[in-house]
């Protein structure tokens, strides 16, 4: 009887050891969830913008590195943009990609602090209705990073910045 005790308590402590592995390797971690959350929050918002806006989604890029943190997003527009209409396109996009994120409630429980504007990037490649390339001196490239924006020109592979302008500077003639 006495055997009979000891291999009974052997198997209901593996059992238990099995049963902790299972549960632990099925269990995310918070970095996971995380991840995860705005994975699922740049989708919406890059559904969002093509709907609203005919921005198409080309990419995204992330960094955790401290001090260089990230979330961008990445988009090809087919029309030619004015300085002014790409301002507008590029603050809407940045404004509701940090706005969707912030408003995720699942996600903001794993964040010690809301996402700052200075975290997100954004790209917009514009092309002609056609796909052919805007010619110099239009606007091939909006770029938001840094909360710095910059309009930027294509010739001949080489990029020439038309305008910067900051976040707070965009904002302003926006208001106009």
């Amino acid at each position: 009887m006495h055997n009979s005790k000891r291999v009974i308590m052997r198997l209901v402590n593996l059992s238990i050891i099995v049963v902790l592995f299972f549960c632990s390797s099925c269990s995310k971690t918070e970095y996971e969830k995380k991840r995860d959350l705005e994975n699922k929050t740049i989708g919406q918002t890059w559904r969002q913008l093509e709907k609203e806006k005919n921005l198409v989604p080309a990419g995204e890029g992330k960094s955790i590195t401290p001090g260089s943190e990230y979330i961008g997003l990445y988009f090809q527009y087919f029309n030619p943009l004015t300085i002014d209409e790409a301002r507008e396109l590029i603050i809407y996009a940045a404004e509701t990609l940090l706005h969707n994120l912030n408003a995720n409630e699942k996600l903001n429980e794993l964040i010690t602090h809301p996402y700052p504007m200075s975290w997100i990037e954004i790209k917009i490649f514009t092309y002609n209705p056609d796909y052919s390339d805007i010619p110099p001196p239009g606007i091939s490239i909006v770029r938001f990073r840094r909360k710095n924006l910059e309009y930027i020109a294509i010739d001949k592979k080489n990029l020439e910045t038309i305008h910067k302008e900051t976040y707070e500077e965009a904002l302003e003639k926006l208001k106009k």
